[in-house]
């Protein structure tokens, strides 16, 4: 790895870690599905030479050798690649690898987006290491889509949302996670939010307390979700039956296409108010 003196190129991490590179990076590994996603966005698909399991975004990505899983992934098969850059994930990927990379002198950019603005952070310096003009672009094709939808919603009458992440145990999302802050973009009002858990376990009580308008979840939640709310008629959500299934493959991964995933859920919302405009 070149010097500090040496180095052409520097960027900044989601960790706030200056990384310098003597020269744009040409063998790429990425180690979280949505690293790899960006990667792809900003032309740099080519230069993947090694990613983890769930890289199913963009199909092409599926061609790709595996190292291992987010969680755990094989430090001598990434050695053998050779890369000149590994993209981790500070948010999952273990760190003793990660710095036993460094130690060998490949260079290591910590992607960890936790807010909108951070994903064409993202972009832009991933687009700066491997000297991919398209990134500035996509980055502000971004910025451009997600202030429209922060223009078009921002006097919404408000709607208390309850995120069903999961049935059994009942699991929700508080502030910290991306989905929360869509659900803010579009006009709602998380009503778990504040919890300190990033992902709260529930009893019914709770939601039935937090009388929610809207009941959102995934594709995952298997089907017959609804009952369960039904059989609560004073429900605010299950008086007007406002249950939405939305596809999370959208809003979980911080990428270009997480605001396809917001517009989907500001429609919800929309609907929502339509049927209940109090």
């Amino acid at each position: 790895m070149a010097s500090l003196a040496e180095a052409d190129i520097s960027v900044t991490d989601n960790d706030g870690r200056v990384l310098d590179i003597a020269q744009p990076a040409k063998r790429v590994i990425a180690l979280a599905p949505h690293i790899t996603e960006n990667l792809f966005a900003i032309g740099a698909g080519d230069y993947v030479v090694g990613v983890v399991s769930h890289s199913d975004y963009p199909p092409q990505a599926q061609t790709i050798p595996i190292v291992g899983d987010s969680q755990g992934f094989n430090l001598e098969a990434i050695i053998a690649m050779q890369p000149d850059l590994v993209v981790a994930w500070s948010g999952g990927n273990p760190s003793l690898p990660l710095q036993r990379l460094e130690q060998l002198g490949i260079p290591v950019y910590y992607s960890d987006p936790q807010a909108f603005s951070d994903i064409p952070h993202n972009l832009r310096a991933l687009g700066q290491l491997l000297q991919l003009p398209e990134a500035e672009s996509q980055a502000a094709q971004f910025e451009t889509r997600w202030q429209q939808l922060q223009q078009t919603y921002a006097d919404r009458t408000k709607l208390r949302v309850f995120y069903q992440l999961w049935h059994q145990p009942l699991m929700t999302v508080n502030n910290s996670q991306m989905i929360s802050q869509v659900i803010d973009l579009c006009g709602g009002e998380n009503i778990f939010a504040a919890q300190s858990e990033a992902v709260p376990h529930l009893g019914i009580e709770s939601v039935l307390q937090a009388d929610p308008q809207v009941i959102l979840t995934g594709e995952n939640v298997p089907d017959g979700w609804q009952q369960q709310w039904l059989s609560w008629p004073a429900l605010a959500a299950s008086r007007h039956e406002q249950f939405y299934r939305l596809n999370e493959d959208l809003l979980y991964r911080p990428t270009m296409r997480l605001l396809e995933g917001a517009q989907q859920v500001c429609e919800a919302l929309q609907q929502a108010r339509d049927v209940n405009p109090k």
